[in-house]
């Protein structure tokens, strides 16, 4: 849900125009508009969703009231089942709880999200690698898409997933995207989502559109095998554009194509 939201909400496409940064205000009234025109058969799963907006302490009375009439909406009714929120925030670390731990999520200081040590240890094996990439990459945020049982003054996190992003909040796999992603951050591109594919699914990482004619970017991680690669490169060459590979072997960034005029 993570990938098709961030795409729906036009947080995967890049234009020279936008500048180097996007702010979480951004962010999160584009999930809320991309949210609000999806549905399922209880109505938009804006209903459900929170995105935690732009805190300050001038304004932390306001936001928990807005958090309570959310809250509100999601109280459990009898002979129905029990409803749950869905929170998308940025994951700032963790603290130990007397039954788990306490996550803290950015612009969501008084509200916590409480895992069970079952829970904490499933978010373990997902989030551990992505949380080292972060950490050592600058200008990064790891996004957290949680279900969650809604209690007045915390929630209990049922289940959870990450999502890497650079600085101007795009998805990224691993380092060499990220790079990638770096050296077009004056072009105008789309970040190509491989939703539920595995890392390894030769997929675009990027479609490059200020060159006439999109051209496809590849860019798979240094750890691709040889045999893999191969097939990579013929379904590139057998692809709608015309393509760009970064070799697993090559160590420096390939020249990028020019802009058309």
């Amino acid at each position: 849900m993570l990938h098709y939201l961030w795409e729906a909400a036009g947080l995967n496409r890049w234009r020279n125009s936008f500048g180097r940064r996007r702010s979480w205000f951004i962010i999160h009234r584009e999930l809320m508009a991309a949210a609000a025109k999806v549905s399922t058969k209880a109505g938009p799963i804006s209903g459900n969703l929170f995105v935690p907006p732009l805190y300050s302490i001038e304004d932390k009375e306001r936001l928990a009231a807005d958090r309570r009439r959310f809250l509100h909406r999601l109280q459990p009714v009898a002979g129905k089942p029990t409803p749950l929120g869905i929170v998308i925030a940025e994951y700032k670390g963790y603290e130990p709880s007397t039954y788990g731990r306490k996550l803290i999520l950015k612009h969501l200081p008084d509200y916590p999200m409480f895992l069970d040590e079952e829970t904490g240890k499933r978010f373990d094996r997902i989030a551990a690698d992505k949380i080292e990439t972060i950490e050592a990459t600058p200008n990064s945020h790891l996004i957290v898409i949680a279900t969650f049982s809604p209690k007045p003054s915390h929630g209990n996190i049922r289940e959870i997933a990450v999502m890497p992003v650079n600085g101007q909040w795009i998805p990224f796999d691993h380092d060499r995207e990220h790079q990638l992603l770096d050296a077009l951050a004056e072009r105008d591109f789309i970040k190509c989502l491989k939703y539920n594919l595995s890392a390894t699914a030769p997929v675009a990482n990027a479609l490059l559109l200020d060159t006439g004619t999109p051209v496809a970017m590849f860019a798979p991680n240094h750890d691709m095998t040889e045999e893999a690669y191969d097939d990579l490169k013929k379904i590139a060459a057998n692809g709608v554009y015309p393509p760009w590979l970064w070799a697993p072997e090559e160590f420096d960034l390939p020249g990028i194509p020019g802009k058309s005029k």
